[in-house]
């Protein structure tokens, strides 16, 4: 089976890791096309078990997400599903600090040591300066990169790991955490500074006299343990080594050194060189990366499915010029029955243009609640009332926060041009959940019936002239014929069918399967065809039922069976992992350019 995405946007590909602070998944990020971290914590929970709808220190790890720094992990976005956070971070190809070191049983080398220590302490006084404070610098918060790059990650997560019971004390690790964080006193930037110093021990000597069992352990070891001088571990460091390490790791924040930098500049001239120190260290984590090479590869598109295939910048760029055309032809055709000259008319359609091709969202929408007008003015009182609502709910709850999903609907009367009319609400509940489905292909089939009225074309109303395009007012002239349609029974019953296919066509591609998929093409198909016999049945007035015989409906039932059962065996689609989860969508309406520009902006 497919895997599932991540915010209805990020494919996983491998298993990071689990810690303190959650998983970590390795993930594709299918509108950027790049590789990114997802790490994942679950929300904490109320004394009802229900989530909190401000836990603690969520406002802090948000803030921390606006960071940037060379030596800090780029923090993409920061979102939040139901139950869990979500922090999507830039994929750094290559190992931690706490892996290394695990790996090689011994200290790092005086030029290692510099590399780590002096871009640890950049990354800490650049945070410091903008407000936040790490409080879990530990190895396995230090990443190096296969190309010699050293990153901090976990940026203000201590405040919301606690809130949730992953934090090992106060939010912390223990062993990387002074005498005042352990016993939930305030917390300084002094507290970042002991972790670093205890952080540089470690590196030095290969041990951590402070690493504990428990909380009360740890805090036995501060308030009565003098740690051994670095030089023990390690008989080539200077006394001057021993003597600032120390220092840094004072009992009380006053005994420390008054800055992160502070502590850098005194220790850095008594190592080695840090260039050098990084060429030794992308060495070693080529060596000690624990992903596989190929995994990390962009993932292999012969196991994706088409519509995920066009989540990329083409994909979205062609959606814009879709949305701008049609849009437009819904302004024009919607206004049309007000009268109105037509220089206002084209304007009314060029504004549409404008907003389906900068907001596709916005634009669609815009076209619709024009084009319910437009039925109101027609006195078609019972489908207007009915097309408004659905466009209403399918808007808000759908529409605004996936333009693929805002443009969708509007196809149903470009298939019924090819005679495939019955693909819009297959392909609806191919690529959206159930209800959302559902209310895309009720708004598709009205407009597909609509424009098959316009066109002259008998019940069932499954084919639409092309040159209604090309004259949107022959809508206007179209109200009787629609008044007449829709005051039969017959259509109402073959206008469910739409919905009702989506619904079970949704159902069964959620489990993100090529044979699911095209098990829903069949019995979508097939409740299709039932209300279309239904309605033949129940047609009235008398003798109408004759229209809805013949082999119109079934070649274009046919036909659009053909073309969704193609593009399902094309691959499955990767459904949201969770529905209903916040920050992400099937194609956002937000321009990526505006997402990059704040990213590389950060705090001032």
């Amino acid at each position: 089976m497919e895997q599932q995405l991540i915010l209805d946007r990020y494919r996983p590909l491998a298993e990071l890791g689990e810690g303190g602070y959650g998983t970590v998944t390795l993930a594709w990020d299918t509108h950027m096309q790049r590789r990114v971290a997802i790490k994942r914590l679950a929300l904490p929970l109320d004394t009802r078990g229900a989530v909190l709808h401000n836990p603690p220190g969520l406002a802090e790890a948000r803030t921390a997400a606006m960071l940037n720094h060379p030596a800090i992990v780029t923090v993409y976005d920061f979102a939040t599903d139901s139950d869990e956070a979500f922090l999507i971070m830039e994929f750094v190809d290559g190992c931690s600090l706490e892996m290394l070191l695990d790996a090689l049983q011994e200290p790092l080398t005086a030029d290692e040591a510099a590399a780590v220590v002096g871009a640890i302490a950049d990354a800490l006084e650049f945070a410091h300066g903008n407000g936040v404070l790490h409080l879990d610098v530990k190895p396995g918060n230090v990443l190096i990169s296969r190309d010699g790059r050293i990153k901090v990650t976990d940026f203000g997560m201590a405040a919301l790991s606690t809130a949730t019971g992953h934090g090992a004390g106060a939010g912390g690790t223990l062993g990387y955490m002074p005498l005042e964080q352990i016993a939930g006193r305030p917390v300084s930037e002094s507290t970042d500074e002991w972790a670093l110093a205890a952080l540089t021990y470690e590196c030095l000597t290969g041990a951590n006299p402070f690493v504990s069992a428990s909380v009360e352990d740890a805090r036995v070891r501060l308030e009565t343990l003098d740690p051994p001088a670095p030089s023990t571990g390690n008989p080539a460091l200077s006394s001057a080594v021993d003597d600032i390490v120390l220092a840094g790791l004072g009992p009380q924040s006053d005994d420390r050194y008054p800055s992160v930098a502070a502590f850098a500049d005194a220790l850095l001239p008594h190592l080695g060189n840090p260039a050098v120190g990084l060429d030794s260290l992308a060495e070693l984590a080529e060596t000690y990366s624990p992903i596989d090479p190929e995994t990390a590869e962009d993932p292999d598109w012969d196991r994706v499915g088409l519509w995920d295939r066009l989540q990329g910048p083409l994909g979205f760029g062609l959606l814009r010029g879709v949305a701008a055309v049609e849009s437009a032809w819904l302004m024009w055709a919607g206004l049309s029955s007000l009268g109105l000259e037509p220089i206002p008319l084209l304007a009314a359609a060029g504004a549409g243009a404008v907003a389906g091709g900068f907001a596709p969202t916005l634009g669609t929408g815009l076209g619709l609640v024009a084009f319910a007008i437009g039925l109101y003015a027609q006195h078609l009182w019972l489908l207007a009332t009915a097309f408004a609502v659905g466009v209403v709910a399918w808007w808000w709850f759908v529409a605004r926060k996936s333009a693929g999903a805002a443009v969708l609907p509007l196809s149903a009367p470009l298939l019924a041009v090819a005679r495939v009319p019955y693909a819009m609400p297959l392909l609806a509940g191919f690529v959206l959940p159930p209800l959302e489905a559902a209310a895309a292909a009720l708004i598709g089939g009205a407009l597909a019936l609509l424009a098959a009225c316009a066109s002259g074309t008998a019940a069932p109303y499954v084919a639409v002239d092309p040159l209604l395009f090309a004259d949107p007012q022959r809508i206007v002239l179209a109200g009787a014929a629609a008044r007449a349609a829709f005051s039969q029974p017959a259509t109402w019953i073959a206008l469910a069918g739409w919905p009702l296919s989506a619904l079970v066509m949704s159902f069964l591609a959620r489990r993100a399967s090529r044979l699911a998929a095209l098990l829903g093409v069949v019995l979508g198909g097939a409740v299709l065809y039932g209300t279309h016999v239904l309605a033949q049945q129940v047609s009235w007035p008398r003798g109408a039922s004759a229209a809805w015989t013949g082999s119109t409906f079934l070649i274009s039932l046919g036909g659009s069976l053909i073309l969704v059962a193609l593009v399902a065996a094309l691959g499955a689609p990767l459904r949201a992992e969770e529905e209903g989860a916040l920050g992400g969508a099937d194609l956002e309406t937000q321009d990526e350019d505006d997402d990059d520009a704040w990213e590389e902006a950060g705090p001032q």
